[in-house]
């Protein structure tokens, strides 16, 4: 349970990424690029700097 605490955004942005190559093809083009993009260009940016703002996702402070 702590993995997921600690990379939600991460699996977020995975499932996300793999809902709109599906939605792309099931043809869906509206949603599909847009999926897409929330995964690629806000969400995975958000965990990257997330995770170096923490030290690390999987830092151990103690």
């Amino acid at each position: 349970m702590a993995w997921i605490r600690d990379n939600i955004f991460l699996a977020l942005a995975f499932l996300c990424i793999l809902t709109g190559f599906g939605a792309l093809a099931s043809l869906h083009l509206s949603w599909g690029p847009l999926l897409l993009v929330g995964g690629y260009c806000v969400l995975l940016p958000f965990y990257l700097w997330r995770s170096f703002r923490d030290g690390g996702a999987n830092s151990s402070a103690g």
